[in-house]
């Protein structure tokens, strides 16, 4: 019985000894870049708030905090506008920047395009894109409240991302706050605000929003899901795995992954449609704001908007094309997030840039020198000059 007794408790030791390495190894993990794979810590708790139009905004004087995702990791704020942006202080002439998670950032503050386009033109920049799922029509809202509390811009710019904007206001709003974290609107589409906040209550405590089968195994699974970087990263692998080898039925059935989310189509004719008026809409404001207006399409082909914002004599950029050239000198984009990286915020900013000073759409002191300080850093950056 004596060695009974001391098999059994060196079993013990060892799994306690095990237990206790992974406890400590997910502590040092919780402060480096694989915080990022606890999804509800990619942007940090209350900075964001519920906005009844828009579906949610950034919270207005949101303290210095970090922004946590796959690749990288850089402070954030907001000021009173609810802006990535230090506060405006009543600097004249200045540009309105209206746009989605890519004029937001992505990158740290001064290596931002918006941040660029200021010291490439020594004007003022407000850079107010919200990143969370932002369209069109969000942005014109929020552009609207912001101006009403400025003087009229110079010119609005607005970052345009063609597979996002369409989506977005064909589903508007698509997202709320719940608990201070970002989360998907139910409180539309024939789903009451009661039955939302009740779902809303069960994926805060189970994380997921379906009825639960087994609530003590999917609250210890979602405590893990919302706490445990260890956790994230198997259950990452493992999804891949199950997703390779069950049907789609059956890892639906059992909780494994969660129900396909049906939008309405943003390709139809009718949805598509609605998206131009919001376009058009801000060239309404513009023309109300005696300011000039340039839209600057991020990436996709965009022959059909590109064909529409001709027909309206509205500016635009296409960096698409200019994007995938220089692509291949340099890495534009983070390696798994996805979104423009350093060099890729810095290249939007030459592109930008030149093409506001060399289409006057802002007066700068020395139109020649700055197209000079332009070809200057393009070459010190990608080792060529920004070709026309």
């Amino acid at each position: 019985m004596n060695w009974i007794r001391k098999y059994i408790a060196n079993i013990a030791l060892v799994v306690a000894s095990i237990l206790m390495t992974l406890v400590v190894i997910d502590f040092a993990l919780y402060f480096t870049q694989k915080r990022s794979s606890i999804t509800k810590l990619v942007y940090p708790r209350f900075y964001f708030v519920k906005d009844s139009e828009l579906g949610h905004d950034i919270s207005p004087n949101f303290a210095t905090t970090t922004h946590f995702f796959e690749d990288f990791s850089y402070p954030i704020w907001s000021n009173d506008l609810g802006c990535f942006d230090t506060d405006y202080v009543g600097e004249t002439p200045y540009i309105y920047m209206a746009g989605d998670s890519l004029t937001w950032g992505f990158s740290p503050f001064d290596d931002m395009w918006g941040k660029r386009l200021e010291t490439l033109l020594g004007m003022r920049t407000v850079k107010c894109g919200v990143t969370g799922g932002y369209g069109t029509k969000q942005e014109l809202i929020k552009t609207k409240r912001s101006l009403s509390r400025l003087p009229s811009p110079n010119l609005i710019i607005v970052g345009y991302f063609e597979g996002n904007d369409v989506i977005e206001d064909a589903n508007f709003p698509s997202n709320t706050v719940y608990n201070g974290y970002l989360v998907r609107n139910l409180a539309k589409d024939g789903v009451s605000q009661a039955l939302a906040e009740e779902k809303y209550a069960r994926f805060d405590k189970y994380c997921t929003i379906e009825i639960l089968l087994h609530p003590i195994i999917q609250r210890t699974r979602c405590l893990l899901s919302n706490h445990s970087v260890l956790y994230n990263l198997v259950k990452k692998d493992i999804r891949k795995a199950l997703i390779s080898l069950f049907p789609q039925s059956t890892l639906i059935n059992s909780g494994l992954i969660a129900r396909e989310i049906v939008l309405p189509d943003a390709r139809s004719e009718t949805e598509y449609k609605k998206h131009l008026d919001n376009v058009l809409d801000f060239k309404k404001l513009a023309v109300e704001e005696n300011s000039k207006l340039l839209f600057v399409l991020m990436s996709g082909e965009n022959e059909k908007l590109k064909l529409f914002l001709d027909r309206e004599e509205i500016s635009y950029v296409d960096f698409h094309p200019i994007f995938e050239e220089y692509s291949k000198i340099k890495s534009l984009r983070w390696k798994i997030n996805g979104h423009h990286n350093i060099d890729g915020n810095h290249l939007l900013g030459f592109v930008v840039s030149k093409f506001i000073i060399e289409n006057d759409l802002v007066s700068v002191v020395n139109k020649t020198e700055s197209l000079m300080m332009i070809d200057k850093g393009m070459k010190e950056e990608f080792n060529v000059a920004l070709n026309n």
